[in-house]
């Protein structure tokens, strides 16, 4: 199985039906166009060459990224986003030898090739000087270099190979029962994969369809949909809960939707429970990270068997939670989440600026990632997560786990969006403090409030010993809060 093969399959059985669609502006690229645009990467650099894609339109993102990996190149996806100074950076760290862009503006680097990419296909702008030269290492000629959110520091590169991204999308498609008839939407950023892998190649693999929007738009968000048509959602918690505080989609669009799929960051049950009440539609709650290609577990499909709290049971592939000591724990114990299979990452790209790229291994002697993740299984297997490794605050010997106090804080009708971190203290070394967003226009009284309602609901030592509310909090491009940014500006204050 290989993009390529599969592009070709696609385009001879249903050559004019949209494979992918802007929600934005309605263009579409069928199976047909899909496939001619990725037979033109062919020859456009020697296999194995490093592709930098700093592409903003989703359709032209799409046919980019599957020529790409159809072509045998090494797709490198970078945010648009980013300013001259951040993207400089991001590509000398990836040593991209080809550089494939958008826009009125194109972004130009004299030494790699650049081509600009749109739905008439690549066409080279620059060329440098200097031809590319693949390395002949297999570890750093994968079929697409992710780098991680960066959001305890340096990123760091995942390569992952054509298998193990084929692989986890077909296992998507499986579980979630995508086919010829299903349409999803995503309004999420394709340089993650998140919305390569259950958006993109899972509509490959599938031959579904796919709508795709460039970001999250509130006010469009209903309109768009019911426009499309689709028959399930892909979103993060950010976008459910601005959902959920909006008016409800007409029952027509709403009843087609099987499922609202929740995944790169923690869920938060009042969240759930909020979108599901307003609009009608489950939450299908799921847990994946780059390392694993995407998906780790998913609550099942049948709604009476998800359960609420729970990211679901594992999807193909071995997972454990293991204590202190190494062993597995049982039921209802927590611990960290290891991962094990041919599909989970084997190692580590060091983005280096100067000299050789270096690899280290991902997994332990035993082949198991270490997740970092803290997570507890029930008898029957489900998964819970209780937050971070890094992100537990330890208070006087006391630990205190982030997600269980905001879950208490976003229960109150009062508060948007919660973050809580640790704060550095003389005696106990750490005590939370609560970052939070409101709608409320009495900041004062919304702390005096949210005191009381600690009180009632946290043993003493969880509870916030400050409350700071605030306009924003710091969000990293799939939604996850960067809490090192409220750590640091915590550290200023002191």
């Amino acid at each position: 199985m290989t993009v390529s093969r599969l592009l070709s399959t696609r385009a001879g059985e249903r050559p004019e039906e949209a494979a992918f669609l802007s929600g934005e502006d309605g263009r579409a690229l069928t199976w047909r166009a899909v496939a001619g645009h990725a037979a033109r990467w062919h020859g456009l650099a020697p296999p194995g060459s490093r592709v930098g894609l700093v592409v903003a339109d989703p359709l032209a993102f799409t046919a980019a990224y599957l020529g790409c990996l159809s072509a045998g190149l090494t797709a490198a996806p970078v945010d648009p986003r980013l300013t001259a100074a951040e993207l400089s950076d991001v590509l000398t760290r990836l040593h991209v030898d080809v550089l494939a862009t958008d826009g009125a503006d194109p972004v130009i680097r004299p030494e790699v090739d650049t081509v600009l990419v749109d739905l008439a296909g690549p066409r080279r702008i620059w060329s440098a000087t200097t031809a590319a030269r693949p390395s002949d290492d297999a570890a750093l000629r994968p079929a697409v270099l992710l780098t991680s959110s960066g959001t305890t520091g340096r990123p760091k590169g995942i390569p992952l190979t054509e298998w193990q991204l084929l692989h986890a999308a077909a296992r998507v498609a499986r579980h979630h029962g995508f086919g010829p008839g299903e349409r999803g939407y995503t309004p999420l950023p394709l340089f993650h994969v998140n919305a390569q892998v259950m958006g993109l190649l899972a509509t490959v693999v599938s031959g579904a369809s796919l709508v795709l929007d460039r970001r999250f738009d509130a006010g469009e968000y209903w309109a768009r949909v019911a426009r499309h048509s689709p028959t399930w959602l892909n979103a993060v918690p950010a976008v459910l809960a601005s959902l959920a505080a909006r008016p409800a989609p007409p029952a027509h669009v709403a009843d087609r939707i099987r499922f609202a799929r929740s995944a790169s960051a923690p869920l938060p049950p009042a969240t759930a429970t909020a979108f599901a009440e307003r609009t009608g539609i489950g939450v299908l709650e799921t847990y994946g990270m780059s390392e694993a290609a995407g998906q780790i577990t998913a609550n099942p499909l049948d709604p009476a068997r998800r359960r609420a709290g729970s990211v679901g049971l594992p999807v193909e592939l071995d997972l454990v939670v293991a204590g202190p000591d190494g062993r597995e724990a049982g039921p209802g114990e927590e611990g960290e989440v290891l991962l094990r299979g041919p599909q989970i990452v084997s190692q580590y790209l060091e983005l280096t600026e100067r000299g050789p790229e270096r690899t280290r291994a991902a997994r332990d002697d035993n082949g198991w990632l270490h997740t970092g993740d803290v997570g507890i299984r029930d008898e029957a297997g489900f998964l819970r997560l209780a937050g971070r490794a890094d992100d537990v605050i330890n208070r006087g010997g006391e630990k205190i786990y982030p997600q269980e106090v905001e879950n208490v804080l976003l229960a109150h009708p009062g508060v948007a969006a919660v973050a809580v971190v640790g704060a550095p203290h003389e005696r106990l070394g750490q005590v939370p403090v609560a970052f939070v967003t409101t709608r409320e226009p009495d900041a004062e009284a919304l702390k005096r409030q949210l005191g009381a309602w600690c009180e009632e609901r946290l043993a003493r030592y969880k509870r916030p010993t400050v409350v700071e509310v605030t306009d924003a909090l710091p969000l990293g491009p799939t939604g996850k809060v960067l809490r090192r940014a409220l750590r640091a500006e915590l550290a200023g204050k002191a």
